[in-house]
């Protein structure tokens, strides 16, 4: 079996509501569709998710549009999908650094492996430890009013764990955010926060302590992504575990949070690292430190989500749920079906692959360009 063929799309996808961060809103998804062809006939496909049009390396879909027709699909057209580990190496040495247009490669190779063997992604990637996996929702940066009202909805729909998103201009209103959604759900809801880099040190400090009466799970990228010492000193002073998250891009970044006890949790994405195989180099080194690891999400569409999935079903320490919500917020998902949402939990999906058939006329619908490499 060889690759004889890639599809790419551009897509664009309204959200049904302004996902607000401190980095930024997200009003629209902006993805990047590839389809991988291989000469026995079997498609398989990977996703490029951007919130808020460009990763915080820099990525967008223009730009994984040129690596990708220009540099990665040349280099892979006429190789054995099977051969993933050689194939991450192939894209190394085509192009440094673009670790998302390297992702959405990195699942269209696994689709087609596990379709080609008859068997789910996960059973390539280790076997399955859980058939599903919690499911967070995260509450952007808004008025009380209306995170309160979300909250309120979210936890009667069956949701068990709620994200709060803070950076609000001043902290004190994060605070308080925090303490009227822990009012309105009681204690039986799971509360995180994630500051998403908003404040400085002493900020992060007097935040992290004054929420933690609230019984906080974890708190997450309080401070910049890039000073580690910064990230240890808030670790230092407050007790709710801190969670990194774009301070961890590489398993060497891995390598340097852990080793400094930066941070207790990790946050891996299924785009953000380069793929499903250096997710999960992430997570045994992350396993190897006693770490446990939380899958975020960048508003995947189903593809993504299934992607994900597959990874927190075969990795024990991957054991603080996920934030695949995507279905629940673009205003359509391009699956064929959603994935099964019960008590407060994603199903791992077992079809071959991914688990996932793309709804072509839905794809086609906000498909704002597209191009095609073949041998």
């Amino acid at each position: 079996m060889i690759i004889s063929k890639f599809d790419l799309f551009l897509t664009k996808i309204p959200l049904v509501r302004p996902q607000r961060m401190a980095t930024g809103t997200s009003e629209n998804q902006e993805n990047v569709i590839i389809k991988m062809y291989s000469d026995e006939g079997i498609v398989g496909v990977g996703e490029v998710p951007h919130m808020l049009g460009t990763s915080l390396m820099g990525e967008s879909q223009q730009t994984a549009k040129v690596v990708l027709e220009n540099h990665i699909f040349p280099q892979l057209m006429g190789e054995n999908p099977f051969e993933i580990e050689r194939l991450h190496g192939i894209m190394d040495s085509s192009i440094r650094c673009n670790p998302r247009a390297k992702s959405g490669v990195s699942l269209a190779l696994y689709d087609i492996v596990g379709k080609a063997l008859g068997v789910p992604v996960y059973t390539i990637l280790g076997g399955k430890v859980r058939d599903s996996v919690p499911l967070s929702w995260s509450i952007p940066i808004t008025s009380y009013e209306n995170g309160v009202r979300e909250a309120r909805q979210k936890t009667e729909s069956g949701w068990k764990i709620l994200k709060i998103k803070l950076g609000r201009d001043d902290p004190a209103d994060d605070i308080e955010m925090v303490k009227r959604i822990r009012d309105t759900v009681g204690d039986e809801v799971q509360l995180r926060v994630d500051a998403n880099q908003a404040y400085d040190v002493k900020t992060a400090i007097r935040v992290g302590r004054s929420i933690d009466r609230y019984g906080i799970e974890f708190y997450e990228q309080p401070v910049s992504a890039e000073n580690l010492d910064s990230l240890a000193e808030v670790s230092r002073a407050t007790a709710i575990p801190l969670m990194a998250d774009e301070s961890l891009v590489t398993l060497q970044d891995a390598v340097a949070i852990l080793s400094k006890d930066a941070a207790q949790l990790l946050s891996i994405y299924v785009s953000k690292s380069g793929g499903l195989l250096n997710d999960k180099k992430i997570a045994h080194l992350a396993e190897s430190y006693g770490s446990e690891c939380y899958l975020g999400g960048a508003l995947e569409s189903t593809i993504g989500a299934c992607a994900g999935l597959q990874l927190a079903a075969s990795t024990p320490n991957l054991s603080l749920g996920c934030e695949l919500y995507g279905q629940y917020i673009l205003k359509e998902d391009i699956g064929c079906k959603l994935l099964d949402f019960r008590d407060g939990e994603l199903v791992v999906p077992t079809d071959p692959g991914l688990g996932l058939e793309i709804d072509e006329d839905k794809l086609e619908r906000y498909v704002t360009d597209y191009s095609s490499v073949e041998i």
